[in-house]
């Protein structure tokens, strides 16, 4: 496949604010660069991992830029997603007078609790939310090296406050010594959103359900058209039970990554199709790019934002997820993706079931357990072929 295929952006209004969707690697760059050039008196930025390379060093221009003109700029990036990055690829940026932190428990925790959030927020009016990071290949548009295909929302309105809000929180927590898991936990779901057509929700390693793992059950369970493209796809048995029930019950359809940089997550995913395509399933494999996008879709309602359908998204990454309770979205969205579906290969039980030798059945079974039980980054080192 030599040339990407193109997904016009969707624009559309909510409550009262301005949302515009893109898919494109270079326009979710040029979005990104846009935002951070507009502001004029304050830039919120977190995310998981940001890269020593070309992208990396275009956005540390941006904001230093915005510094020199008066803007305050507060960048947090994941200790562990920048563990291989130094403190000297950010000197530049905090002699700039750039406030910059790492996000890393304490005590141990650097390992089990990472913050896989992704956003930009300029002047408390303007936000960008998804699932990029800041590195070359997530803006690439290349179907024949390792590009990855996302989306990024920018928001404008109201609701971007409280999103600010939160950031600002969060910056406190990173900064305070003394911050426990506890704290953080009671922050993510105090700046949750309970009602209204635009609801910030934040995952976490809570006791109970968090915020965005709690509303996609209870949707699942509810739904009666459910429709997902995720990266990362390896849920407990519990949501492929919800998952296939709703199939049952009206329609679930999946789209997941037919390559990636990680083949372990490919085996996971692959181990958990047969369960859902005995209950009428549509499975889909994306082939144009590595696919890293996290959107969901339940009747009226869709998500979007960091969090993939796995059991660390679901239960113990910090995340985020902006869900939109409007119609005309969640059919414009669908819309979506069916225009992916197109660019995808179907899974039926019989193209599964022809590929399913005892031996790839014990790779997917394999692959499903670790990465249930470990992590993207680790896993990612295994990287065994799923063929």
């Amino acid at each position: 496949m030599n040339d990407l295929p193109n997904f016009p952006a969707i624009e559309t209004e909510v409550s009262g604010d301005q949302l515009k969707f893109v898919f494109g690697g270079a326009e979710r760059f040029d979005l990104l660069l846009d935002v951070i050039a507009g502001a004029q008196e304050r830039l919120q930025l977190y995310f998981y991992a940001f890269g020593i390379d070309a992208a990396g060093q275009r956005v540390a221009d941006a904001l230093i830029e915005a510094r020199d003109r008066g803007v305050e700029v507060t960048l947090l990036v994941d200790g562990f997603g920048t563990h291989e990055q130094p403190d000297a690829m950010f000197v530049e940026m905090i002699e700039a007078g750039i406030k910059f932190a790492r996000f890393e428990p304490r005590y141990g925790r650097r390992y089990l609790l990472r913050n896989h959030q992704k956003m930009l927020i300029a002047d408390g009016k303007c936000a960008v939310v998804g699932g990029s990071n800041i590195e070359d290949a997530y803006f690439a548009d290349d179907p024949a090296g390792d590009s990855w295909h996302d989306i990024y929302l920018r928001i404008e309105g109201d609701s971007v406050a409280r999103l600010a809000d939160y950031h600002s929180a969060l910056a406190d927590w990173v900064a305070d010594p003394k911050s426990g898991i506890r704290s953080l936990v009671a922050l993510l779901g105090r700046h949750s959103d309970g009602e209204g057509a635009l609801r910030w929700l934040y995952g976490g390693p809570s006791r109970r359900l968090n915020a965005i793992t709690r509303d996609l059950r209870v949707g699942i369970v509810r739904g009666k058209q459910v429709d997902m493209v995720q990266a990362y796809f390896a849920p407990n048995w519990g949501f492929l039970r919800k998952l296939g029930s709703a199939a049952t019950r009206g329609r679930f359809r999946l789209i997941t990554a037919s390559r990636s940089d990680n083949n372990t997550t490919i085996a996971a995913a692959r181990h958990c199709y047969r369960r859902l395509l005995k209950r009428s399933t549509e499975i889909y494999e994306y082939l144009p790019e590595m696919l890293h996008m996290k959107l969901v879709v339940i009747d009226d309602v869709t998500y979007v934002g960091s969090a993939n359908f796995d059991m660390r998204s679901l239960y113990l990454n910090t995340e985020i997820m902006l869900r939109i309770d409007d119609a005309g979205l969640a059919d414009q969205m669908r819309g979506v993706i069916d225009q992916h579906c197109a660019h995808s290969e179907r899974v039926t039980r019989d193209t599964h079931r022809a590929e399913s030798s005892w031996l790839r059945r014990a790779r997917w079974l394999l692959g499903y357990l670790i990465v249930t039980a470990l992590d993207y980054r680790l896993t990612r080192n295994l990287n065994w072929k799923t063929d």
